[in-house]
């Protein structure tokens, strides 16, 4: 198979060429094109700077072709991207080394509609760690339900601090296409970058039933930083319009793969895999200095309660009314319970930067309360936890965003009214990039 690779992506052109065999088929379900020799030319969405990729047919990933013979996986392969760092984290493994792969996203990534050795995630990371040999860790850091604004706030706890070599972020799916989500999702990709050990980074789209997906602004942060992206909106949805694929072969519900769903995500990551091992390695990788989007929180600090005031962003003087937390939401076991026996002092900290947030377990349910957080005296915002959308989950609410990096003087406590309610604070966040 003859891949063209090119190195920016522009929605506009379709020119990168793959040059099939007639024993070769891009859906990979039996071929039936004609005689030995003869060829067929298939086009991927890509643009400029043309080299040549071949790829093994014996190399092509397997999953449920009865299933998908009408989806090809070429359709999923959006950007080869910089392969500086992917190649450099891929001979380190195949020299015998340690590397740590890392996955990042919502209840896709976690696993729903799957298991957790019968997802997307595991069946990559099987396929990398029998590939190139050396030692492979596993690590899983999706949380159902949450999108790129928290994995934002926890990427250094879940992902970075664990020493991801390789990142695979997917958020297409709970992301919205708001100014929020597109901040979010490029300062998520800045701190992954600029990381100290040079993560090498994948952006994994996919899209509900209903056709929702934010990969169009995830692309265009593709482009921007160089880097790989994989698609299932791209393959699937052909194959859905036309009716010759049904939702119900690929997934139980409106977003989360069944297993054979997850195989076939799996496929379409095998499939960038194989192009990147025959692409050349590219030039050192360079950072761009500023997001496309500006960026505006990353580097995040998250504090949960064992949070020991080792950063001058956050400086935390009283827990007041709020102390350990005695339920669990996902992912977040470690944060502070609203405790009408203690009184009613408010929890008092001081933060440096340019935005805050107050992650918060929520839930649809009258016993949730609200809380009241005030900045220099001043209410600020109030953060009602009793959420119609809520199951339990963890949810990042922004307070505020300033300009400019300034010291605030924060304080939260029960709203007037809600002493008898649950409130739960999982953490804090703040960011200072002015």
């Amino acid at each position: 198979m003859l891949l063209m690779k090119h190195n920016h992506y522009m929605k506009s052109q379709k020119l990168i060429s793959i040059i099939l065999s007639a024993a070769i088929c891009l859906s990979f379900s039996a071929c039936n094109q004609g005689s030995a020799g003869n060829t067929q030319t298939e086009s991927v969405t890509q643009a400029a700077e043309v080299q040549a990729i071949t790829i093994d047919s014996t190399d092509i990933p397997d999953y449920n072709s009865e299933v998908f013979g009408s989806v090809k996986l070429a359709d999923s392969f959006v950007q080869l991207g910089n392969t500086y760092r992917i190649k450099t984290k891929l001979e380190k493994l195949a020299a015998g080394e340690t590397v740590n792969i890392a996955f990042l996203g919502g209840s896709i990534t976690e696993g729903i509609g799957g298991t957790p050795e019968e997802c997307y995630a595991k069946h990559t990371f099987n396929y990398i760690a029998e590939k190139y040999g050396g030692t492979a860790n596993y690590i899983n850091a999706g949380i159902s339900g949450t999108p790129s604004i928290l994995g934002n706030l926890r990427v250094k706890r879940d992902v970075l601090d664990k020493g991801a070599d390789i990142v695979v972020i997917e958020y297409a799916v709970n992301d919205g296409g708001e100014k929020m989500y597109q901040e979010s999702y490029d300062s998520l990709l800045q701190t992954i970058l600029s990381h100290e050990n040079e993560p090498a980074v994948i952006l994994l789209f996919n899209r509900t039933k209903e056709g929702h997906s934010a990969q169009d602004y995830m692309k265009r942060l593709g482009e921007y930083y160089e880097l790989p992206m994989v698609s299932s909106t791209d393959a699937l949805t052909p194959a859905l319009d036309s009716g010759a694929l049904e939702w119900s072969a690929y997934s139980n519900d409106s977003s989360h793969p069944n297993l054979d769903g997850h195989k076939l995500l799996a496929a379409m990551l095998e499939y960038y895999f194989l192009a990147a091992d025959a692409a050349e390695k590219d030039g050192e990788y360079v950072l761009k200095s500023e997001g496309l989007y500006a960026a505006p929180y990353k580097n995040a600090l998250m504090a949960e309660r064992d949070y020991d005031n080792s950063d001058s962003r956050l400086q935390i003087t009283s827990e007041g009314c709020f102390s350990a937390q005695t339920s669990a939401a996902p992912g977040f076991t470690n944060g502070w319970k609203y405790d009408s026996s203690a009184g009613s002092e408010p929890m008092t900290f001081t933060a440096t930067g340019n935005s805050l947030f107050i992650i918060c377990k929520r839930n649809n349910s009258a016993a949730m309360g609200k809380l009241e957080v005030c900045i220099d005296g001043k209410r600020a915002k109030v953060i009602n936890t009793n959420d119609s959308a809520g199951w339990g989950d963890p949810y990042a609410y922004q307070v505020i965003k300033w300009q400019s990096t300034r010291e605030m003087n924060v304080e939260i406590c029960p709203a007037e009214g809600n002493e008898d309610k649950t409130i739960e604070i999982l953490a804090v966040g703040v960011t200072d990039n002015p």
